[in-house]
């Protein structure tokens, strides 16, 4: 017999069902916000990466600029573009400010791409306390079914006075079949959240060691050794 058909060739009762069809959506709702997390994760990645090698590699400002203009749009891109629009406007009326004064606005550059920096991971943790819920809560479903179908064999043995296959086994199929259902949900779920949150921990440190190359490329502009 089928799995997938068990539950609508026994004789499950309405309970099984409805712990069943939510164990079915939790599922659905994992696969999509897997596929949809693990493409978002795999482009930015790609960006991170360009975007790092852009800033190590280019010595030319003009020439750095060009290039960060004609990427997609991505939070390393938006962080340089955003100091360099501070620097040449602090350049632009204020170019004869002292030392201080640059120092004061080097703190405030570096202040602001730290917050950029936990904006972009708020906004890469998207998702991941709806798989964190579902791994967690999806046994326990499948734990509520699994004694629903245990209660209804019991019943069934004290109704019919029999242990027979026929009489027991509608029963301990609804109580496995609800197990397995609550696995196929929280397992998938639990491996995307542990893999996400690597994948983004290192993503924010990347994030982070491009803040410190960039501001050491606005510190030689911004205070060029005599």
């Amino acid at each position: 017999m089928d799995f997938l058909t068990l539950p609508f060739t026994t004789d499950f009762s309405s309970i099984a069902f409805s712990v069943l069809a939510i164990l079915l959506g939790c599922s659905v709702i994992v696969w999509v916000t897997l596929f949809m997390k693990f493409f978002k994760l795999i482009r930015a990645k790609y960006l991170q990466a360009r975007a790092l090698e852009l800033l190590e590699n280019t010595q030319r400002v003009s020439e750095l600029r060009l290039r960060f203009s004609n990427m997609p749009k991505n939070p390393l891109q938006e962080m340089f573009a955003l100091g360099d629009r501070e620097l040449k406007i602090f350049l632009k009326t204020s170019p004869e400010s002292d030392y201080g004064h640059r120092r004061e606005l080097m703190d405030r550059l570096e202040r602001i791409l730290e917050a950029r920096i936990l904006l972009e991971e708020k906004d890469l943790n998207a998702g991941q306390a709806l798989l964190a819920t579902i791994a967690a809560t999806s046994p326990f479903i499948g734990l509520f079914g699994t004694v629903i179908g245990v209660i209804n064999t019991f019943m069934s043995i004290a109704e019919f006075n029999s242990v027979e296959l026929s009489v027991i086994s509608p029963g301990i199929a609804e109580a496995l079949v609800a197990t397995a259902a609550g696995l196929f949900a929280a397992i998938p779920a639990t491996l995307g959240y542990n893999l996400f949150r690597a994948t983004i921990r290192g993503m924010t440190e990347t994030m982070d060691y491009f803040a410190l190359q960039l501001l050491h490329h606005l510190q030689k502009r911004l205070l060029p050794k005599k």
